[in-house]
């Protein structure tokens, strides 16, 4: 899947999300305060048992991606090049995720701005889920991928 599929993938998944309703982001940020937490497999169960657990729109929107945008199998499903490459595509998804929080969060002091707010800390706010998400993602992230990269022991 190019750049353009993989564009368009999202846009009809953010055009469905509209039709029922949904007008935020497509990881579903604004819910994760209330909602549970989800394991999920980083790399699809059927690839490895790396997990994280994460937000339940999160883990819709991280699984939404590894059935519609992941590359079909390669000759050798259950090898471990496969694996490698079903880990780094997840590790990727997780990551475009926390990009996207940051990319909001860097987004609302210009709407703070437009409306005359003086106090950045009253309009600007990175969420604490997705302030302990960076956190816990973006260290066990890494440990994932190196030790499963490399064929080490976490």
């Amino acid at each position: 899947m190019d750049e353009f599929e993989r564009f368009m993938s999202r846009a009809r998944a953010q055009w469905r999300a509209k039709q029922k309703g949904k007008t935020t982001s497509l990881w579903g940020f604004e819910n994760w305060a209330s909602e549970g937490k989800g394991d999920h497999h980083i790399a699809r169960e059927k690839y490895g048992e790396a997990i994280m657990p994460v937000p339940i729109s999160m883990h819709r929107e991280l699984t939404r991606r590894q059935m519609e945008e992941h590359p079909p199998e390669g000759a050798d499903p259950i090898g471990p090049l496969e694996r490698r490459r079903r880990l780094a595509l997840g590790l990727v998804d997780m990551l475009e995720c926390l990009a996207d929080g940051l990319r909001l969060a860097g987004e609302k002091p210009a709407d703070a701005d437009g409306h005359g707010a003086r106090d950045l800390d009253e309009e600007f706010d990175i969420p604490e889920d997705l302030a302990a998400l960076i956190c816990l993602v973006s260290g066990r992230l890494m440990a994932i991928a190196l030790s499963r990269m490399l064929d080490v022991e976490e």
